[in-house]
């Protein structure tokens, strides 16, 4: 089974069952019971074969990541993965990331769907209670968890997962698993609002010591926010399809519609008006960066880590409103494997004239910022490295990254 995600929930990844519980008591079969039955009513599809519930252990889990970032994370694409977000700005030289996916989520993961035997797997820490029924928290777990079973057993994950990964594109893959989590998300808030509306005071004590994922200085803040944005962002991009178009909107888009890129979940109209990425071409470059230097990615940030690129300079509101009117884009990242520099050049495009000016406009406050300098020529930066940005056209922006300034100009191909 492909990866999922660069950054994967691993709420969908296809794993082995750490353990199972032999049987559950009378209790728990009616609390099992009783949320299929809440769940699928809600979601307005039936539950077509029982989902086993099994209780992996903590070291189960920590054993079940090690085994999995093994198979999903090979050295390579990790270092792809970890160049790209260099680039950007977003994680240090020499960041360990796999341990740091790793750590992330033996400290977070709270339960996971598990494709392959269609079981439903609840991680159970040392501190919990014997398991003679399931805690709130638990139910909660659970509550998403059956719609995962029910997206698998209607619309088959894992042809979703396989065609999320089919071109590599990443910020497709990243909208795709929104609207999955997204789904499973909005019906797992309903179902709490519901046990808060019969004993709120149980619900709140139940969470009163349960933690919120939080900044951790080992881990950047990209990747928790990546893991984020297909749970929290998802929610809001399903709850404007079902408004528009009910159940059989999010059916569909399961089914052979799911949202192409991160711009559509952020803007929900833009899905509903089939509004897609715009293509973008480039020339090829290997003369300009010369022989030493590997091309190390090729393919699209898209709007989510667009965002998060400009939120390292710029207050959020104001990385929202710039990102906002993307159209599409493509970067190529350059390595050379005698330093740990990087050569980076990324084309822009934008739904308006008016968004590529603004944009322009905002990116260049933002070079000024981190140079703390004042560009001479008006497109270049130049300290550790030189940095360029020009508008091209009405619609469209480019920047690049290189040591020598005449190497950044050029892969601006300004005289196209």
């Amino acid at each position: 089974m492909p990866k999922l995600l660069f950054i994967a929930s691993l709420l969908v990844f296809a794993v082995t069952s750490a353990s199972a519980q032999d049987g559950v008591s009378e209790a728990m079969r009616a609390q099992l019971l009783d949320i299929q039955r809440q769940v699928s009513e809600r979601r307005e599809l039936d539950l077509l074969a029982e989902a086993p519930l099994t209780f992996p252990s903590g070291s189960e889990l920590r054993a079940f990541l090690q085994r999995r970032f093994l198979e999903d994370y090979p050295p390579e694409q990790l270092g792809i993965d970890l160049l790209f977000l260099q680039a950007l700005d977003l994680a240090p030289p020499g960041l360990d990331l796999e341990a740091a996916l790793r750590d992330f989520w033996l400290n977070w993961i709270g339960g996971y769907y598990n494709i392959v035997d269609g079981s439903i797997n609840i991680v159970v820490r040392a501190e919990d209670d014997a398991l003679d029924a399931l805690t709130i928290p638990q139910q909660v777990i659970y509550a998403h968890e059956i719609v995962h079973a029910l997206q698998d057993q209607h619309f088959d994950l894992e042809r979703i997962i396989v065609d999320a990964n089919k071109d590599g594109n990443r910020d497709r893959r990243l909208a795709i698993h929104a609207l999955f989590e997204g789904d499973a998300n909005y019906i797992m808030i309903d179902f709490l609002r519901r046990l808060s509306a019969a004993d709120s005071e149980a619900v709140n004590r139940a969470y009163s010591g349960v933690r919120e994922a939080g900044s951790d200085p080992k881990i950047p803040p990209v990747i928790i926010e990546a893991i984020e944005f297909p749970y929290r962002q998802g929610y809001l991009f399903i709850a404007e399809l079902v408004a528009a178009l009910g159940w059989e909107g999010v059916n569909q888009a399961l089914r052979d519609n799911p949202p192409q890129t991160t711009e559509q979940i952020y803007h929900p109209q833009r899905y509903l008006d089939g509004e897609g990425a715009m293509p973008v071409s480039m020339p090829d470059h290997g003369e300009i960066v010369g022989v030493a230097w590997r091309r190390a990615y090729d393919g699209p940030v898209g709007e989510f880590f667009l965002r998060q690129h400009l939120e390292v300079y710029l207050a959020e509101f104001r990385a929202d409103d710039l990102a906002s009117g993307w159209g599409g884009d493509r970067m190529r990242v350059f390595t050379n494997e005698a330093d740990d520099r990087l050569i980076w050049v990324l084309y822009q495009k934008w739904d308006s004239p008016r968004d590529a000016r603004e944009f322009a406009g905002g990116y260049q406050h933002l070079l000024e910022r981190r140079y703390r300098q004042v560009s001479d020529d008006g497109l270049c930066w130049v300290a550790e490295t030189t940095h360029c940005m020009a508008r091209v056209g009405e619609k469209e922006t480019r920047i690049s990254a290189a040591p020598r300034v005449e190497q950044a100009l050029a892969l601006l191909a300004l005289d196209n």
